[in-house]
């Protein structure tokens, strides 16, 4: 780039600003490898920092504004290398929901819910992967066997569509993530 002053010498980009999603991402992960507090939820109660539950929050389901909401943040199944979009998806609590004793546990809100495929969603609620939700809804997910990977929401990087594959995923621990298909310039001919 040109710098701003019009002169001819050109810009060098600047090292400390991540360039893609990738860099986004393995920059979060070594920010947690330096610094584990860094991997605290950023409301372990599932309350979204609120004091006094809103409408609706108290309950199981979802309501329409909540569904779309949280549809248009994450804009697929938020497991790492999945890319199914939220409308195929299942909406997850991630701290879960207590059906005889909701105050206390994670509420229905934005905040606390998360768009999972079903696969995924089975492969959380059996223990198999956690997930903790980090600030600016970046959710960093562990494995039973150690295994770290960490996904941003759609918002953070604009729409996939079949032209912009999904960002890749940062992992650690000898997880390696399956690079993205392949995608035609040209769209489906429907």
């Amino acid at each position: 780039p040109t710098p701003p002053d019009g002169s001819a010498s050109p810009m060098l980009p600047d090292p400390s600003v991540p360039s893609s999603i990738g860099t986004i991402t393995d920059a979060i992960l070594a920010a947690i490898d330096a610094d584990p507090t860094l991997a605290r939820p950023e409301h372990p109660d599932g309350h979204g920092g609120l004091t006094a539950p809103p409408d609706g929050a108290l309950t199981y389901r979802p309501d329409a504004a909540t569904t779309a909401l949280v549809h248009a943040r994450d804009g697929h199944c938020r497991f790492p290398g999945c890319t199914r979009p939220a409308a195929g998806c299942q909406l997850d609590h991630i701290i879960e929901y207590r059906p005889h004793d909701p105050i206390a546990g994670g509420w229905t809100i934005a905040a606390n819910l998360h768009c999972l495929c079903q696969f995924h969603h089975q492969l959380k609620t059996l223990g198999l992967w956690t997930v903790t939700a980090l600030p600016g809804h970046a959710m960093l997910w562990t494995s039973r066997t150690g295994t770290t990977a960490l996904t941003l929401p759609t918002g953070a990087h604009g729409s996939h569509t079949m032209k912009t594959p999904a960002p890749p995923i940062s992992g650690r621990r000898g997880h390696t993530p399956r690079p993205s298909p392949a995608t035609s310039p040209d769209p489906p001919p429907f």
